[in-house]
C-alpha cells in the first residue's frame, strides 16, 4: 500500500510540480517528498497501535493498541401463560386509556402467547488511562405499549407517584464511562445500575429461573428505572479490598426519579432530590460473585457471601422549597453453596414518608431460593418462595406542589401476595445456551392484596374486583430458550 502510495506522489509530482520550462526534478528532490508523506503514514499507524486483532472470548472483540470493544448479545425466547383462578375470572378490570376495552372482559381465564422480552445488545471496551465503559440497549418484546398508557397517568409525575417515582423503559439501559484507579477506587458516571438486593444486581442472564421472583420485582417497582434493573442516572464508585478481594462495595448519587429520556434540567415534571445508596458485599468463603445456580462450584467445597444495602430518596421541590416524600429501603441477603447444591435468601424492608401527611408507608418482601444441579450433567432443579406484604402500608393522599389536586390512593394494596414456584433448567453450554420452565403459583391472604403488575416476569396484576385477593390468584408457566454470546 506505501509503495501505491509514493508510486501516486511521484507521478503527481512529475506531472504537477515541474514547469514546463524548468530542470528534471532531481532523485533526491522525490526522495524527500516521499519521505515525508510516508512519515505521517507511520505516525497514525502508530496512533492506533498497529493493525489491531479480533476474535471471540465470552463476546466478539476488536482491540487495537490500547482501545479495545467488545459485543456481546442476549436472547430470551420465551413462551409463557397465565391461568387465572376460577375466583378471578369475573370481572376483570379495565386497562385505562385502552379503547379495545372501556369496560373489561368478564371472564377472561387466561393469557398466553410467545414473545422475546430480552433481545439485548452489550458494548464494553476500554481506553487509554485506566478508562473503560458500558452500553446496553434493549429491543425486546415486553410491554412498552400498556406501559406508554400508564406514562399518560400518574406515574410520569412523581409526584403523584413517590412510591414508584417514574418509569424507565427506553432502548438506552445502561451507558458509563469508568475511570478505575485501583482495586479498591473505580468511579463510574452515566446511566448506572443503583446498589440494591442480590437477585436484581444479578444479570439476567445469570438467573436460575426464568426470571426474578415476585419479591424481587415488587422492590424493582419501587426504584427508579425498569422492574427487572434498577438504573438511574449519576455517578458510582465502587471497588474491592480485604486480603483477597473478599471485600466488595458500592456507591451510588443518581436524580432518584428515575431514568427518563427527558433530562432533569429541562424536565418540569421532576424534582430536585438526589438518592443514595450503599452496598456492601463480603465472600466469608470462596465466592460465588453475582449469578445464582452452582454451574462455577465445585464438589466438597463451600461458598458463601453476604451482602447488606440501602438507598435512600429526598424527594424535594423548589422554589417553593417543599417535600414530596422521603423513602428508604434496605436489606440483607445471603448466597451459598456446596458441590451442586444453591441457596439465594434476602429480606428487604420499604418505608416512604410522604408530605404533608407525614404517615409511613412500610411493606416487607423476602426470598429463599434453592436449587441442585446434578454433577456430571446439564441438569438443574431449582425451587423457591417468595413474598411480600403491605398490610402497614395506610391510604395515602397525595397534593401535587402549586395547588394540584389531591389523590387518594392505595397504589400497593393492602395484604400479602406469596409466590411458590418450581423450575427445571437444562445447561446446553452453561448460562450461554440453556432451556428453562418453571410454575409459580400466586396467591393473597386478604380482601385489600394487590397482584404487582410487571413486564419482564409476566405478572399480569390486580383484576380489581373486591374481595378476591384472599384467593390464589392463578399460575404463571413459562418456558425459555436463552442465548447469550
Amino acid at each position: 500500500m506505501k509503495f501505491l502510495s509514493g508510486l501516486v506522489l511521484v507521478c503527481a509530482l512529475a506531472a504537477t510540480s515541474v514547469p514546463a520550462h524548468a530542470e528534471t526534478v532531481s532523485a533526491r528532490d522525490i526522495q524527500a517528498a516521499v519521505d515525508r508523506y510516508l512519515s505521517g503514514d507511520e505516525a497514525d499507524a502508530h496512533l492506533v497501535g498497529g493493525p489491531g486483532s479480533a476474535g471471540y472470548d465470552s463476546g466478539f472483540w476488536i482491540k487495537g493498541g490500547d482501545f479495545s470493544l467488545r459485543i456481546n448479545m442476549t436472547l430470551q425466547a420465551r413462551y409463557e401463560a397465565w391461568i387465572w383462578d376460577s375466583s378471578q375470572r369475573a370481572g376483570l378490570a379495565a386497562i385505562p386509556g385502552n379503547p379495545n376495552n372501556p369496560a373489561g372482559r368478564a371472564g377472561l381465564d387466561h393469557g398466553s402467547g410467545f414473545s422475546v422480552p430480552r433481545a439485548t445488545v452489550k458494548f464494553s471496551g476500554t481506553a487509554p488511562c485506566n478508562i473503560s465503559y458500558y452500553l446496553e440497549l434493549e429491543f425486546g418484546h415486553w410491554g412498552q405499549d400498556v406501559l406508554d398508557q400508564q406514562r399518560n397517568g400518574s406515574f410520569v409525575n412523581n409526584a403523584l407517584g413517590p412510591l414508584q417515582q417514574s418509569l424507565n423503559y427506553d432502548t438506552l439501559s445502561e451507558a458509563w464511562i469508568q475511570w478505575s484507579m485501583s482495586d479498591l477506587l473505580n468511579i463510574r458516571m452515566g446511566t448506572i445500575a443503583t446498589a440494591n438486593t442480590r437477585q436484581l444486581m444479578i444479570a439476567p442472564e445469570l438467573q436460575q429461573f426464568v426470571d426474578i421472583s415476585l419479591a424481587s420485582a415488587f422492590v424493582g417497582s419501587l426504584m427508579p428505572g425498569a422492574t427487572d434493573r434498577n438504573r438511574d442516572h449519576g455517578v458510582g464508585i465502587h471497588g474491592s479490598f480485604g486480603c483477597k478481594n473478599e471485600w466488595s462495595y458500592l456507591l451510588t448519587i443518581t436524580n432518584g426519579d428515575g431514568g427518563d429520556s427527558i433530562r432533569n434540567v429541562i424536565d418540569t415534571r421532576t424534582s430536585d432530590g438526589l438518592a443514595y445508596a450503599f452496598r456492601v458485599n463480603w465472600a466469608f468463603m470462596n465466592p460465588i460473585g453475582y449469578q445464582e445456580g452452582a454451574l462455577r462450584q465445585k464438589t466438597c467445597q463451600w461458598y458463601g457471601e453476604a451482602g447488606a444495602w440501602i438507598y435512600y430518596y429526598a424527594d424535594r421541590f423548589n422554589r417553593p422549597h417543599a417535600q414530596v416524600a422521603d423513602s428508604i429501603r434496605y436489606g440483607l441477603d445471603l448466597a451459598m453453596g456446596y458441590g451442586g447444591w444453591s441457596v439465594n435468601a434476602s429480606v428487604v424492608n420499604t418505608a416512604t414518608e410522604l408530605a404533608p401527611n407525614t404517615n409511613d408507608y412500610e411493606a416487607l418482601a423476602w426470598l429463599v431460593q434453592l436449587g441442585y444441579h446434578f454433577p456430571g450433567t446439564a441438569w438443574e432443579l431449582a425451587a423457591r418462595f417468595s413474598t411480600y406484604d403491605t398490610t402497614n402500608s395506610p391510604p395515602m393522599t397525595l397534593t401535587v406542589p402549586a395547588g394540584g389536586t389531591a389523590v387518594t390512593q392505595h397504589p400497593l394494596g393492602h395484604g400479602r401476595v406469596q409466590e411458590i414456584a418450581f423450575g427445571v433448567n437444562y445447561y446446553l453450554n452453561g448460562h450461554g445456551n440453556k432451556l428453562q420452565i418453571d410454575a409459580s403459583i400466586v396467591s393473597g391472604d386478604s380482601a385489600g392484596s394487590a397482584l404487582l403488575f410487571d413486564t419482564f416476569t409476566g405478572y399480569p396484576g390486580n383484576n380489581g374486583a373486591a374481595g378476591t385477593g384472599s384467593d390464589t390468584y392463578g399460575i404463571l408457566l413459562r418456558f425459555q430458550w436463552q442465548l447469550a454470546l
